[in-house]
C-alpha cells in the first residue's frame, strides 16, 4: 500500500460477495470502520511526516522512498498495473505516429517526391511582390511514347505533302500568314509539327494537335522554370553578397564603435519550401520527452563540454596572446582611431611654470603631434563612414537592379499564364469538337439503325398490306356477286310466275318482300303456312314462292353478313393504311432528321472554331456586355479590309472631283443666268431711252445734226473748237496781264500798308509808354480834374487802338483774298473743254 495516496485503495481482485457482504453489513460495522478510516489516516500522516523528514537529512543518511512502503505487494501489483497501462498507451500512441508518418510518407511520395521541378518561389527584396515557378511532375512514358508517335506521323505528312503544302501556305489564311493565336510564339516556344488550325478537320489530327499542344504547354512552363531558377540562383548570390558586405560594415562599425541593426535578407519558407520537413526545436512546444538512454546520452554530451571549457579556461598560453595581440595575429589599421600621443613625464612630474625651455620645446611638439593624430582620425573615420555608405548603396542599387529583373521575370510568367490558358482553350475546344463529333456520329448511328428497322418493317407491313387489299377486293368482288345475285332474284321474281293473274303475283309480290321479326325459324314457318296463303292460288306455286321467299332471305342474310365482314376488312384496311401511312412519315422523319444531323456534323467539321490574338482597334464589335457577341460577327481578311477601303477612297476621289465638276457647271449656269439678266436689263434700259427719244422734241439744231453726216459734222465741230479755243487762249493771256498789273498794284499797295503798318506800331508802343507815365502821373497827383481828364485821354486813346486794329484786320483780310486770286490766276494757264457726254 502507496502511503502518499490520500485515500483508502480497494482491492479491485476482492471478491464480489465480500462487497455484497460488505453492503449488507454496512450499518452494523459503520463505527468499526470509522475507526480503521481514523487510524489509517493517522498512519498515513505519521508516514507523510517521515517522508518530508527524510527529505531534509542529508543525502548519506536519506532513505530511498520504497523503504517507506507499508505494503510492498501491493505497491508491486500497482506499479504493473501502471506499467501495462502505460504500455497500452504506449503502443496506442505509437500506432498513432505510424499511421501520420505512413500518411506523411503517402502526401510526400504523391506531391512531392513525385514533382521533378518543386514548387518554389522568389520574392522581392523591398517589396511583397513575389514570382512562383511551375511545379512539374516527370513526363509519364505513356505521354512520351504519343508524343513520339505524333511527330512521327506529322513528319511522314510533311515529307510526303512538301509542294503540296507550300502552296497551301502560300493562299491559306493561318497562323502563317500572320495570324496568332497565343503568347507561345513571342515566348520563343513552338512546335514545328502543329497543325494550322483551318486544316484540323479529321478526329487523328485534333487527337495530334491535342497532344503536340500538351507538348507546348511543357515546353512553355520548362522555358519559364529555366529563367525562374537563374533568377533564384541569383538572388542566393546576391544574399551572400550582401551577407559579406554586412561584414565588412560591422568590422567597420565596431571600429568606429557604433551600433547599428543592419539589414539581412533571407530566404523564406516559400523560397526554400524544403524547410516544410525539418522541425525546429522552437516549432516544439510541448516538452521533450527523453528516454533513460537518451538521458544518460544528454549528460555525457554535457560533461564533455565542460571539461572543454574548462580546459579552455586553463590555456594560460592562448589568453596571453588574446591579450598581448588583442584576439588577432596581426596588427590592422584600425587601431589608428585608438592609438594615442605618449604624453612627456614631465607633464605630470611638475607644473608647467618649472618647466625647461627644452621642455617646453617637447610639449609643444607633443601638441602638434596630438592635432596631427587627431586630424589622421577624423579623416579615417571619414572615409570609413564613405566605406559604409558605399558598400550600403551597393547593396541596395544590387537589391533594386534584383527587384528590376524580378519584375521582368513576374511579366514572363504572367505572359506564360496568358500563353498557357490560350493553348488549354485550344485543347478544351478541340476535346469539345472530338466529344460533339462522337456524339453526333453516336446519334447517327443510332437514327440509322433506327431507320434501317422501320424500313424493314414498312417493306414488311406493305407486303402485308397488299395481300390484305387483294384478299379485301376479292371478298369485296363476292359480296358484289352476292348483292347482284340478291338483285337478280328480286328481278326475276314476276318472271317465274309470269304465268299467273296480275293480282296474285302482286300479292305474292307482297308476300314476297314481308321479313319475320327477329328471323326465327318458327316465324318463318308462320309465314310459310296454308293461312297465308293467297286465295286461288295452288299449292304447288305456294310452296315454289315458299321456297323462293326462303332463298332471298337466305341471301339477304348472306348479304349482311358478308357485308359486316366487308366493313371490318375495310376497317381493318383503313388502319393498316394509317399504320402504313405513319411509318412512311417516321421514315420521312427520321430521313430527314438524319439528313439535317449529317448536314450539321459536316457544317460543324468544316465550320471549325479558330482562335486568333487580335489588338486593340482589330474588333469592330460593339461592347455592349462585358464580352463581346461575336455570334453574328464575321472574320475578315486583312487584305480584304484594305481592298474596301482603297475602293472607298477611289470613289470618295471620284465623288469629290464630281462634286467639283458639278460646282463649276452650277457657276456656269449661274454665271450664264446673271448675263441673261444683265441683257435683260441692259434691253429693258434700251426700251426705255428709246421710249424717250420718241417723246423728246427736236430744235432746229436738233434736226441739223442729224441730218448732216458724221464726218462734216465732226470737221465743223473741230473749226469751231480751234476759234473758241484761240479766243480763249487771247482771252486768258489778257486775263493774266490784267491779273499781273493788279498784283503789282496791291503788291504796291502792300508795301505801303505795312509801312504805315510799322509806323503805327511804333506810336502804339509810343503810347504804352505815355499811357503808362500818365498812369504813374494820375496815380501821383490823385486829383479829380486830373482824373476826369486822363479818363477821356485814354477813352479817345482807346477808340483810336480800336480803330486801327480793324483797319489792319481788313487790309489783312483784303491781301489773303488778293493772294488766293493770284494764285488761282496762276493754275490757270491753259484753257479746260468740258465735253458733254450724251448718253
Amino acid at each position: 500500500m502507496d502511503v502518499n495516496s490520500e485515500s483508502p485503495e480497494i482491492d479491485p481482485d476482492a471478491p464480489k460477495d465480500s462487497e455484497q457482504h460488505l453492503s449488507e453489513d454496512d450499518p452494523i460495522y459503520s463505527d468499526k470502520k470509522e475507526q480503521l478510516r481514523a487510524r489509517m489516516e493517522a498512519i498515513r500522516s505519521t508516514i507523510q511526516e517521515m517522508i518530508r523528514e527524510n527529505e531534509r537529512v542529508p543525502e548519506i543518511e536519506r532513505l530511498e522512498l520504497k523503504e517507506f512502503n507499508v505494503d510492498d505487494d501491493r505497491q508491486r501489483m500497482y506499479d504493473a498495473a501502471l506499467d501495462e497501462e502505460v504500455s497500452q498507451v504506449r503502443d496506442k500512441i505509437e500506432m498513432e505516429i505510424l499511421e501520420r508518418c505512413y500518411r506523411r510518407d503517402v502526401i510526400k511520395r504523391d506531391c512531392w517526391d513525385s514533382l521533378k521541378v518543386k514548387d518554389r518561389a522568389v520574392k522581392a527584396f523591398h517589396t511583397e511582390h513575389e514570382v512562383t515557378n511551375y511545379p512539374l511532375k516527370e513526363r509519364p512514358q505513356a505521354e512520351l511514347a504519343a508524343l513520339r508517335r505524333v511527330e512521327n506521323c506529322r513528319r511522314e505528312e510533311l515529307a510526303a505533302a512538301q509542294e503540296k503544302r507550300a502552296e497551301e501556305e502560300a493562299d491559306d489564311f493561318s497562323e502563317g500568314s500572320g495570324v496568332a493565336s497565343s503568347y507561345s510564339a513571342e515566348l520563343g516556344v513552338s512546335h514545328s509539327y502543329l497543325y494550322d488550325q483551318f486544316s484540323l478537320h479529321t478526329t487523328e489530327q485534333k487527337l495530334n494537335q491535342i497532344v503536340l499542344l500538351q507538348d507546348v504547354i511543357y515546353q512553355i512552363k520548362v522555358a519559364l522554370n529555366t529563367q525562374f531558377d537563374k533568377v533564384y540562383m541569383q538572388k542566393v548570390q546576391e544574399i551572400s553578397r550582401v551577407k559579406e558586405r554586412n561584414k565588412q560594415v560591422k568590422e567597420v562599425l565596431d571600429e568606429l564603435e557604433l551600433k547599428e541593426e543592419l539589414w539581412v535578407p533571407v530566404l523564406n519558407d516559400r523560397e526554400v519550401p524544403e524547410r516544410v520537413f525539418v522541425v525546429d526545436d522552437s516549432e516544439i512546444k510541448a516538452e521533450k520527452y527523453l528516454t533513460p538512454e537518451e538521458e544518460q546520452e544528454e549528460e555525457r554530451k554535457r560533461q564533455e563540454e565542460q571539461k572543454r571549457l574548462a580546459a579552455k579556461s586553463d590555456d594560460v598560453r592562448e589568453r596571453a596572446l588574446d591579450d598581448m595581440m588583442e584576439g588577432v595575429l596581426e596588427v590592422k589599421k584600425d587601431s589608428l582611431l585608438k592609438a594615442e600621443v605618449p604624453q612627456p613625464e614631465f607633464v605630470l612630474a611638475k607644473p608647467n611654470n618649472q618647466w625647461s625651455e627644452e621642455e617646453k620645446k617637447q610639449f609643444k611638439e607633443y601638441e602638434k603631434k596630438v592635432k596631427e593624430l587627431d586630424t589622421e582620425k577624423e579623416k579615417y573615420r571619414k572615409s570609413l563612414e564613405n566605406e559604409i555608405k558605399s558598400l550600403q548603396k551597393a547593396t541596395k542599387d544590387a537589391t533594386d537592379r534584383f527587384d528590376e529583373g524580378l519584375k521582368r521575370l513576374f511579366e514572363m510568367k504572367m505572359k506564360s499564364d496568358m500563353a498557357i490558358c490560350q493553348e488549354e482553350l485550344k485543347i478544351k475546344t478541340l476535346n469539345y469538337s472530338v466529344l460533339m463529333e462522337e456524339i453526333m456520329k453516336n446519334e447517327e448511328m443510332e437514327l440509322a439503325q433506327k431507320l434501317k428497322e422501320m424500313s424493314a418493317q414498312r417493306i414488311k407491313m406493305g407486303k402485308e398490306l397488299e395481300a390484305f387489299e387483294k384478299e379485301v377486293e376479292s371478298f369485296q368482288e363476292s359480296y358484289e356477286n352476292i348483292v347482284a345475285d340478291d338483285k337478280a332474284q328480286d328481278k326475276d321474281f314476276r318472271k317465274e310466275f309470269a304465268n299467273l293473274h296480275k293480282a296474285h303475283v302482286d300479292q305474292l309480290y307482297k308476300l314476297f318482300k314481308r321479313r319475320p321479326r327477329g328471323h326465327k325459324k318458327n316465324a318463318m314457318d308462320e309465314l310459310d303456312s296454308h293461312r297465308n296463303m293467297p286465295e286461288g292460288l295452288n299449292q304447288s306455286v305456294w310452296e315454289k314462292f315458299c321456297q323462293i321467299r326462303q332463298t332471298k332471305i337466305d341471301t339477304e342474310h348472306k348479304i349482311k353478313s358478308t357485308a359486316a365482314t366487308l366493313a371490318e376488312m375495310q376497317a381493318s384496311l383503313l388502319k393498316k393504311r394509317e399504320e402504313d401511312e405513319t411509318a412512311e412519315r417516321d421514315i420521312e422523319f427520321l430521313t430527314t432528321e438524319l439528313e439535317y444531323l449529317r448536314e450539321k456534323m459536316q457544317n460543324f467539321l468544316t465550320d471549325i472554331t479558330v482562335q486568333f490574338l487580335l489588338k486593340q482597334g482589330q474588333v469592330e464589335v460593339t461592347n455592349t456586355d462585358f464580352i463581346p457577341d461575336y455570334s453574328d460577327s464575321i472574320l475578315i481578311h486583312r487584305s480584304k479590309v484594305e481592298e474596301l477601303n482603297q475602293i472607298i477612297r477611289t470613289l470618295g476621289e471620284q465623288k469629290i472631283t464630281t462634286m467639283v465638276q458639278t460646282k463649276d457647271f452650277r457657276k456656269g449656269i449661274i454665271q450664264v443666268e446673271w448675263d441673261n439678266t444683265m441683257r435683260r436689263m441692259q434691253i429693258e434700259d434700251l426700251k426705255n431711252k428709246e421710249r424717250d427719244i420718241q417723246k423728246l422734241r427736236l430744235t432746229e439744231d436738233h434736226k441739223e445734226y442729224l441730218k448732216t453726216d458724221s464726218d462734216s459734222r465732226v470737221c465743223k465741230q473741230t473749226v469751231s473748237l480751234k476759234e473758241a479755243q484761240s479766243l480763249q487762249v487771247k482771252a486768258y493771256q489778257k486775263d493774266v496781264k490784267t491779273r499781273k498789273q493788279k498784283i503789282r498794284h496791291l503788291r504796291a499797295q502792300t508795301a505801303m500798308k505795312e509801312q504805315k503798318n510799322a509806323v503805327l506800331d511804333k506810336q502804339v508802343q509810343d503810347m504804352h509808354v505815355t499811357v503808362s507815365q500818365m498812369r504813374h502821373i494820375y496815380e501821383a497827383s490823385a486829383s479829380e480834374e486830373n482824373e476826369a481828364l486822363n479818363t477821356e485821354q485814354r477813352y479817345q486813346e482807346v477808340l483810336q487802338v480800336q480803330r486801327l486794329k480793324d483797319t489792319a484786320r481788313l487790309q489783312m483780310e483784303k491781301l489773303a483774298f488778293l493772294s488766293t486770286e493770284a494764285q488761282h490766276l496762276k493754275m490757270r494757264n491753259v484753257p479746260s473743254l468740258v465735253q458733254i457726254k450724251y448718253d
